[in-house]
């Protein structure tokens, strides 16, 4: 249902500097207020952006 918002809404937020990194803590944060599911949700349309964009989420062992 808001998929598609939220597909554009993380467009944009990558338009204006975010790193993949800041949008998926951005979600995950989201887990206390919104529920489990709803997060899992989000994230796939993060990883689709991601996927469209040709960018990658950076792990904790390549930040190091």
């Amino acid at each position: 249902m808001y998929e598609s918002e939220l597909y554009a809404h993380l467009h944009g937020a990558l338009n204006v500097g975010l790193s993949t990194n800041e949008v998926v803590e951005a979600i995950t944060h989201c887990i206390s207020y919104t529920g489990f599911p709803r997060v899992l949700n989000a994230i796939s349309v993060a990883v689709r952006v991601f996927e469209e964009r040709n960018v990658k989420v950076e792990t904790s062992q390549e930040q190091e």
